[in-house]
């Protein structure tokens, strides 16, 4: 964040945009000056992503927050703890086409596929 923080600092006044590069800090990129994010979950999860702008926007920074802390357990599912496997598998769950994993990656474990599913689950996206 400080990083984004320094590049909206030193930007300002140019044409160019400052996005997140994940979903678990766009509320906070938002509010030193970014303008979005390119982020993995936005796959699977498009509308909360995006409800997450509307709402830092619109001024409900309540909201915005809940539904931030929210997207922490998703994004981090499918970012650092099961990457690729896992936003396969997630995109399968939701109507998407996941399809198998190819090499170098393998595809998870079938404890993997239960706790990737529980934090689904759990966040009330599945």
């Amino acid at each position: 964040i400080t990083k984004i923080g320094s590049i909206v600092h030193r930007t300002q006044g140019l044409s160019f945009q400052v996005m997140a590069g994940s979903a678990s800090f766009l509320l906070a990129t938002l509010q030193l000056g970014g303008v979005g994010a390119v982020a993995a979950l936005a796959n699977v999860l498009g509308n909360p992503v995006c409800e997450l702008h509307k709402l830092f926007k619109d001024g409900n920074m309540a909201d915005a927050i809940e539904l931030q802390k929210k997207l922490i357990a998703p994004n981090s599912a499918v970012t650092k703890e099961y990457g690729i496997p896992g936003l396969k598998k997630v995109m399968d769950w939701v109507g998407l086409y996941g399809g198998p994993t190819r090499s170098p990656l393998q595809p998870l474990t079938e404890a993997d596929v239960s706790r990737l599913r529980n934090v689904f689950v759990d966040a009330g996206y599945l």
